[in-house]
C-alpha cells in the first residue's frame, strides 16, 4: 500500500485510511476525540443536531426530515453510512453530494494530522465529515450512527442536539451481541442528559420499556409523536415508512415548530431514497424486461418482514429473487420470511466483499426450506436468466443493491 504522500486521488486515499487499523470496527471513542482534538473539536461547532440511531429505518427517517426541511427551505447538512455507488453520498451539504476536491482535501488533511496513528475508517472520515460540517454552517445538520450508538464514533456529537431512535431488532450481532436489552442500551446510548429523544414504534417486547427508562434516567424528555394519516401519500414504499416519517416529522418540529401541515405533506410525498423498496423502470441490466423490477436493501429479519408486508399489497405473483448476503446475516429466517412469495431463488456473491454466503452454504438453506435456487458466477448472469416476464426482486444487502444501481 502506498503512503499518504504518494496518494494522488480520492480512491487511493480511501484504500490508505482503510489500512490505518487492523480491524474495521473496534468501539472505543478515545482515538476520535484524540484526533478531534488536533482540529480544536469541530464537532462542536455543530448546530441544530437531529442524531439518529436504530437498527431499521434510520436513512429513510434521514430521507424524510431532509425531504420536509428543503420544501421549508432551509439549509441541510446529512451524514450518513453505508454508501451505495460512491463514498462521496455519506456526506450532503445543502442536500448536495460532497464534490470530490473538497473530500480529497479534507480527507488529506485529516490524514495528514493523524500522521498515521492507529484509527478506524470509519472514525477518521467521521473527523473529515464534522471538520466539514463546521466550516459550511447549516440551518440543520442530520447524522447517522454508523453502529450502534453508546460507542459509535458519532457519539462524540454535543450533548445540545435532538436524539431519534428508530425500530430497533437483531442486527450485527457479532458487535453488538445477541441480547436485545443490551442492543437496546447501546442504541439509546446517543441520548444525551437533559435533552428531547424521540422514540419511534418498536415491535418487540420490553424495547421501548428499556428506552424511556433510560431517558428518564437522563432527564431527557420523550416527544410525543406527531400522528401522520395513512391516507397521506408518501414518496417511499411501504406500510412501515409511516413509522419512519412519523419520527421525522416529530424531530424536525422540535427546532421548526411552526412548520405547516401543507409543506410536511409535501416534504413526506417528494422523498426519494435509492435502493429502499425501489421500483426500476429501466437500465442496461433490465432493458429487456417486462414485469416488475423492485430491489431493496433489506439485510435483516424486520427488513425482510417489512418487504414481505409490502410485496402482499401488489399484485398477487410469485417473484424471482436474486439474493446476496453477508455471513453475519440469518440468511435462513431471511429467507423464510419471503419463502411463501418467492417461486425460486438465484444466489450470487457480492462484490468486494470477502465474508459472504458462499454458493453451497445458500443451497443448504433452500434445500431445508423447499425452495428452488441456483447459483450464479454474477448479478449479470443471474439476471439474465430470469424471464423477462417474471416478477424480479433483488435484496440481502445495501452492497449488493448498490452494485446493481452502478451496473444498470
Amino acid at each position: 500500500m502506498k503512503d499518504l504522500h504518494e496518494v494522488k486521488n480520492l480512491d487511493e486515499l480511501l484504500i490508505y485510511l482503510n489500512t490505518l487499523y487492523p480491524k474495521y470496527i473496534d468501539f472505543d471513542l478515545k482515538r476520535i476525540k484524540k484526533l478531534l482534538r488536533k482540529f480544536n473539536n469541530p464537532e462542536k461547532k455543530i448546530s441544530n443536531i437531529i442524531h439518529v440511531a436504530g437498527t431499521n429505518g434510520k436513512g429513510s427517517t434521514i430521507a424524510f426530515i431532509n425531504s420536509i426541511a428543503k420544501v421549508y427551505g432551509l439549509k441541510v447538512n446529512t451524514y450518513i453510512s453505508p454508501h451505495l455507488i460512491n463514498f462521496n453520498e455519506r456526506i450532503r451539504l445543502n442536500g448536495e453530494i460532497i464534490n470530490n476536491k473538497l473530500l480529497f482535501n479534507t480527507l488529506f488533511e485529516v490524514a495528514k494530522k493523524n500522521n498515521g496513528n492507529k484509527i478506524t475508517f470509519f472514525e477518521i472520515t467521521t473527523v473529515a465529515c464534522f471538520l466539514i460540517f463546521s466550516k459550511f454552517p447549516s440551518d440543520l445538520c442530520l447524522i447517522e450512527t454508523g453502529l450502534g450508538g453508546r460507542l459509535d464514533a458519532t457519539n462524540v456529537l454535543p450533548s445540545k442536539k435532538i436524539s431519534a431512535i428508530t425500530k430497533i431488532g437483531y442486527d450485527h450481532e457479532d458487535f453488538l451481541g445477541n441480547d436485545l436489552k443490551k442492543i437496546t442500551l447501546e442504541k439509546c446510548g446517543i441520548i444525551k442528559k437533559n435533552t428531547p429523544v424521540v422514540i419511534g414504534y418498536q415491535n418487540k417486547k420490553g424495547v421501548k420499556d428499556i428506552i424511556i427508562k433510560n431517558a428518564i434516567k437522563k432527564q431527557s424528555k420523550i416527544i410525543s409523536l406527531y400522528k401522520i394519516p395513512k391516507n397521506w401519500k408518501l414518496g417511499l414504499d411501504g406500510i412501515h415508512q409511516y413509522e419512519n416519517a412519523t419520527i421525522a416529522v416529530t424531530a424536525l418540529k422540535q427546532y421548526f415548530f411552526d412548520i405547516d401541515t401543507k409543506t410536511i405533506k409535501k416534504g413526506l410525498e417528494k422523498v426519494s431514497w435509492d435502493g429502499r423498496i425501489q421500483k426500476i423502470n429501466q437500465g442496461k441490466l433490465i432493458s429487456k424486461r417486462k414485469n416488475i423490477t423492485l430491489i431493496d436493501g433489506a439485510h435483516n429479519l424486520d427488513g425482510a418482514l417489512a418487504l414481505s408486508n409490502h410485496l402482499k399489497t401488489l399484485k398477487p405473483q410469485k417473484w424471482t429473487l436474486i439474493i446476496g448476503m453477508l455471513k453475519n446475516k440469518n440468511a435462513e429466517g431471511f429467507l423464510k420470511i419471503l419463502r411463501s412469495q418467492i417461486d425460486k431463488v438465484f444466489t450470487i456473491p457480492i462484490n468486494d466483499q470477502n465474508l459472504i454466503y458462499k454458493a453451497s452454504e445458500f443451497k443448504k438453506i433452500t434445500t431445508k426450506l423447499k425452495i428452488k435456487s441456483h447459483n450464479y458466477e454474477n448479478l449479470e448472469n443471474a439476471i439474465e436468466n430470469v424471464s423477462k416476464n417474471d416478477a424480479l426482486l433483488i435484496t440481502g444487502s445495501l452492497y449488493l443493491v448498490g452494485e446493481f444501481l452502478k451496473k444498470n
